[in-house]
């Protein structure tokens, strides 16, 4: 009885909504074809399981409301013919329904009531009724959605809802006779008001035999506004029936694989933004759009500078180059050997090298945006010490430092001095001549 009751209540809901009025298809002598799948609900009595329902409905419409429809399904099912004994049952179901469409409901969805004679493994054929509703997505597909409830001859009660997929055969529209001078016509297409389903056509607009304007490529707008008249079926138009371009750049949307370029952006016939240089930063925001091909370059397009010394690493032969060193065009550090040499052990800067230094201080006057580091190194011998010779070359640097500031008046906040010991030889140790080449100061120019 509940089943009963939720079936007359879903017919009730789909027949309100059926009882509401808008334009809506016209299937007049149209087939429709539709495969479902339902879940049938067997009447307790018949010791039945529910279960699936496969089906194939066939109809034809009459007229633009009416259709006669023809349906076979197939359930495999288990009978209880003992209790808690079953076994395996296949039950083949059909009927014959006249269906009413309500087809002014709206432009796409047609409800409809339904109702007719069939059985499903009942000897004696029953009645059955219901609603549904059929919604069409184009002008040949669409989905079908029903609830049926069978009242058979055995006194039982079945319920089965089911969807499916229609395909729409024929359905061209019956010729309405245009040889009615006693009718009116009030918009001058040639069909009478009696038959025009757009009354109020514009004068000298072709239509169709419903005295609609002609829409041959069935995108929404009638030829007389379309300037897009041989659009594809299914594509999106704007309000001139022209292909809808989201991002104005010239390629329609269903052509454009880039659908958000920034408005001005020149771009491919694909509608994605041209990259001239193809190092994977389109041209709008490319600020070195000639970057020489296979280049790395970062997000503004520009070569990549891995060191951040300004020499693209595509120029840089010093790619490693510690951050804030001054580098020349090679992107290597620039750098000043001061002929600065100390006697063995000694940090005592000999007059005769002041003016090396002097060479040093001219050039921090003439570039206050740069600082120094003095490098001061020592030599080594079989018997030297790590930690010592850091000290002794600290000092030698400390000292050229003093000079440069108490002498030549450089600020000491430009700078820095800093021991190597014998880290950075220069020449080999194992000769006198090589080891006095190590005791020496170095000047490495900073940003």
């Amino acid at each position: 009885m509940k089943k009963i009751k939720t079936a007359i209540l879903g017919v009730g809901l789909l027949g309100l909504l059926a009882s509401h009025n808008a334009d809506a298809k016209e299937l007049r002598d149209a087939y429709l074809i539709t495969p479902t799948l339902g879940y049938h609900f067997f009447d307790g009595e018949r010791k039945l399981e529910n279960g699936f329902e496969l089906g194939l409905a066939v109809e034809r419409f009459l007229n633009k409301n009416v259709a006669v429809e023809a349906y076979l399904g197939y359930i495999g099912t288990k009978h209880e013919y003992r209790r808690n004994r079953y076994e395996d049952k296949n039950i083949f179901s059909y009927n014959f329904n006249l269906n009413y469409n309500f087809v002014k409901f709206a432009d796409n969805v047609i409800p409809y009531l339904t109702a007719g004679i069939g059985s499903n493994d009942s000897i004696i054929p029953g009645i059955d009724y219901g609603a549904g509703v059929r919604i069409f997505f184009s002008k040949r597909l669409g989905i079908k959605a029903e609830i049926k409830h069978f009242y058979l001859g055995a006194g039982d009660n079945d319920i089965v809802t089911s969807v499916g997929l229609t395909y729409v055969l024929g359905g061209k529209p019956k010729h309405v006779s245009h040889e009615m001078p006693s009718k009116i016509d009030s918009d001058g297409d040639g069909i009478s008001d009696d038959f025009d389903q757009c009354p109020n056509t514009p004068a000298g607009v072709t239509v169709d035999d419903f005295g609609c304007p002609v829409d041959s490529d069935l995108d929404g707008v009638p030829d007389y506004k379309d300037k897009c008249p041989f659009t594809p079926e299914g594509i999106n138009v704007n309000e001139e029936g022209c292909p809808k371009d989201s991002d104005g750049d010239g390629v329609p949307d269903y052509l454009d694989k880039c659908p958000d370029t920034p408005k001005g952006a020149a771009v491919y016939s694909d509608g994605c933004p041209v990259d001239f240089d193809n190092d994977g930063v389109p041209d709008y925001k490319d600020k070195c759009p000639d970057t020489p091909a296979g280049a790395k370059v970062n997000e503004e397009g520009c070569p990549a500078d891995s060191d951040n010394d300004g020499v693209p690493d595509t120029m840089d032969k010093c790619p490693n180059t510690p951050e804030g060193v001054a580098v020349d065009e090679n992107g290597c550090m620039q750098s000043m050997t001061l002929r600065i040499y100390f006697d063995p052990n000694s940090t005592k800067v000999k007059p005769e090298y002041y003016v090396e230094i002097e060479k040093l201080a001219k050039y921090l006057k003439e570039h206050p945006d740069v600082k120094v580091e003095i490098q001061g190194h020592t030599d080594k011998t079989p018997r030297s010490n790590y930690e010592y010779n850091m000290r002794l070359s600290q000092k030698r640097a400390e000292a050229v430092k003093r000079i440069l500031v108490k002498k030549f008046g450089i600020s000491p906040n430009r700078i820095i001095a800093k021991g190597y010991g014998y880290t950075k030889p220069i020449a080999p140790n194992d000769t006198p001549e090589g080891r006095a080449k190590n005791r020496r100061i170095e000047a490495v120019i900073i940003k």
